[in-house]
């Protein structure tokens, strides 16, 4: 059956709407160890995701064939499984009519260049990481990976939308050895243009942060300044980003159900979710339910605007809806981010570790999700980073944990950095600097 026809047929089996959502994705990655090519993957998944609404109930069913027995099947399966639900929440499908800002294509060149270059391109990235000192003992992970995704939505209310994006992603992660310790530095590049791979400054900051570490000693248990590099900062920020979401708000996983309009951050804290992002990577003219996709502060100056909904969330909390429904596991819609970050400051990483006189610059967590709880704010995430001397890195650590509480520090952010990683994907955060933080040491 055509997308068409599979709207045509619910409707004949006595749904009220019907929506179907056609994706097809291509992932390709190619994995070096020391010199040869370890793994070339190549993967391919078309699907499709159709809903049914009757009397304010919608279900789902998902299928990787347009055959039309199996369709008529699944429908027929959908028809029973929308009249067996006990909803406590009527569903929506949205309807056609609305003005979407048109987002420029997303599309990578990567299908003009052979795997005999995209190797290459892995070789050079190991061989260039071990050059850079005999310290550099392995590089325990070169990978290239490229991603293309093209999505086409349509409901019999009229919505009839398609976007489709392509890009690269490139990781090399080298590992130093000193004395019997080791150490791994990390750094991706994620692009468009195949030439224009950040190659260089992948090599320079994965072997500076690998070399960095060797040596690390502890910290004494204590109270410190704290500075979290952009990468830390925006996996903590991802981590309790689900705070901000109005599925969360229905079921009780937040806080700030009750604070619409309140200050609960510091007022140097802005939070935008922006589907247009000039430094994010993809943008997006609609979620995967139709609705536009809107540039909102979720948090503006300290005070809270309002949670990124999808049809039914909005509906609930008597909220409009913001273009944040998106597919999750079995074609369900869930509220997410599109491009979630904190607004930038003006301050350099290197200006704002000039502030810290007895301070820790924290440059990696591990267990990050398990060691936190979206609801209270609390989180306890090992670290590893550096001691702050007189506004200077002394030396590296390892093996503590940091503790403390997302409310309470965002109220405490002293410093922000101006550098928000471009490109980004997701969630983003430059770097900060926390008042106080609870640090575990020796």
């Amino acid at each position: 059956m055509t997308l068409d026809q599979i709207i045509k047929r619910g409707l004949e089996l006595g749904l009220e709407a019907v929506e179907v959502y056609a994706s097809t994705t291509e992932s390709n990655s190619l994995k070096l160890d020391e010199g040869k090519l370890e793994s070339y993957s190549m993967k391919e998944l078309f699907s499709v995701s159709i809903r049914g609404l009757k009397n304010g109930k919608m279900a789902s069913v998902t299928t990787e064939s347009l055959d039309d027995e199996v369709v008529e099947n699944l429908l027929q399966a959908l028809v029973r499984n929308v009249d067996a639900l006990d909803a406590t929440e009527p569903e929506f499908m949205f309807e056609g009519g609305s003005v979407y800002q048109p987002v420029e294509e997303l599309k990578s060149n990567y299908k003009d260049f052979t795997v005999a270059q995209k190797t290459e391109l892995l070789k050079t990235l190991e061989r260039r990481c071990l050059a850079v000192s005999d310290k550099i003992v392995k590089v325990g992970y070169c990978q290239y990976s490229e991603t293309s995704r093209k999505v086409q939505l349509k409901n019999s209310k009229g919505i009839d939308l398609a976007q489709s994006y392509s890009y690269i992603s490139t990781f090399v992660g080298p590992l130093a050895a000193q004395d019997g310790q080791t150490a791994v530095g990390i750094s991706g590049d994620i692009n468009t243009d195949f030439n224009a791979i950040e190659v260089d400054r992948m090599i320079e900051e994965s072997t500076k942060d690998a070399l960095a570490q060797l040596g690390a000693g502890s910290i004494e248990t204590g109270k410190y300044p704290v500075v979290f590099k952009r990468d830390v900062a925006s996996e903590i920020l991802s981590a309790f980003s689900s705070v901000f979401l109005g599925d969360s708000a229905l079921r009780h996983m937040t806080i700030l159900t009750d604070k619409v309009g309140q200050k609960v951050f510091g007022e140097n804290i802005t939070i935008c979710d922006d589907p247009f992002c000039p430094m994010a990577l993809v943008k997006n003219s609609f979620d995967d339910e139709g609705v536009p996709c809107v540039t909102k502060n979720v948090v503006e100056k300290g005070v809270f605007n309002g949670f990124m909904h999808t049809l039914k969330s909005a509906n609930a909390l008597g909220a409009k809806p913001t273009g944040n429904g998106f597919k999750a596991g079995g074609g369900a819609i869930s509220s997410q981010p599109t491009n979630l970050y904190l607004a930038q400051g003006e301050l350099t990483k290197d200006e704002i570790i000039a502030t810290v006189e007895d301070g820790i610059y924290v440059t990696d967590v591990g267990g990050l999700h398990a060691g936190l709880n979206p609801i209270s704010g609390d989180f306890n995430v090992q670290g590893t980073g550096f001691v702050i001397k007189n506004g200077k890195i002394d030396r590296p650590i390892t093996l503590f944990v940091v503790s403390g509480n997302f409310y309470e520090m965002m109220n405490n952010v002293e410093l922000i950095g101006n550098d928000i990683e471009k490109r980004f994907v997701g969630v983003a955060c430059p770097t900060l600097k926390i008042k106080s933080l609870a640090i575990s040491g020796k």
